[in-house]
């Protein structure tokens, strides 16, 4: 029993009310895993850059986390600079640079598509969707995205909803994808649309 995990893996300089870190390991494949690897055995799918600093590929195997789909591609790494206020819900992007990420085209390892979990990070719709072509009839597919993807690419988001069982998003994006202010009633309006449950 095993969970994949497809999407970012980055370098992230963020700036909070609390402190500032430059270089640092983000992405919200590398978050999840990193979170998911207390409880399960966990495969990342993604890629990153030649100066993705080898320490941070150990501290992923370290956490007994499965690296075989992790593509180190000529370039740079995904970056993305950003601040969040008081309010850690909304973060407010300075710059992103997506380097390799920006031809990202998942491909699935052949041993890992029978993975009975799947977790689609933050990605395209239309990758996410790709990517569960490529998987064989798993038993929970959770997924993750962002305000860009509900401005730029809502019709794809919303087709693919139809396809997973747990939905995750903040309460910004929430209210964006549902039209609603209140919470409880966003969450609703978003069950609606397909998935089983919303987080």
């Amino acid at each position: 029993m095993s969970i994949l995990v497809v999407g970012s893996v980055a370098i992230d300089s963020v700036k909070t009310p609390f402190g500032k870190r430059d270089e640092a390991l983000g992405g919200s494949a590398t978050y999840f895993s990193m979170a998911a690897s207390f409880f399960n055995k966990v495969n990342i799918v993604a890629t990153v850059g030649e100066d993705f600093p080898k320490k941070y590929i150990k501290l992923l195997r370290d956490r007994g986390i499965g690296t075989d789909g992790l593509l180190v591609k000529e370039g740079k790494t995904f970056r993305w600079e950003g601040k969040y206020e008081y309010d850690l819900n909304v973060a407010h992007t300075l710059a992103t640079h997506l380097n390799v990420f920006k031809d990202f085209s998942p491909e699935i390892p052949e041993d890992l598509r029978d993975s009975e979990f799947v977790f689609l990070a933050n990605i395209d719709p239309d990758l996410q969707d790709r990517v569960l072509n490529q998987v064989n009839k798993p038993k929970l597919i959770a997924c993750d995205s962002m305000n860009h993807w509900i401005t730029n690419k809502r019709r794809s988001l919303e087709k693919f909803l139809h396809k997973v069982d747990i939905f995750l998003l903040n309460d910004a994006e929430a209210r964006q994808l549902s039209g609603e202010a209140n919470l409880i009633k966003a969450a609703k309006a978003i069950v609606s649309k397909g998935p089983k449950a919303v987080v």
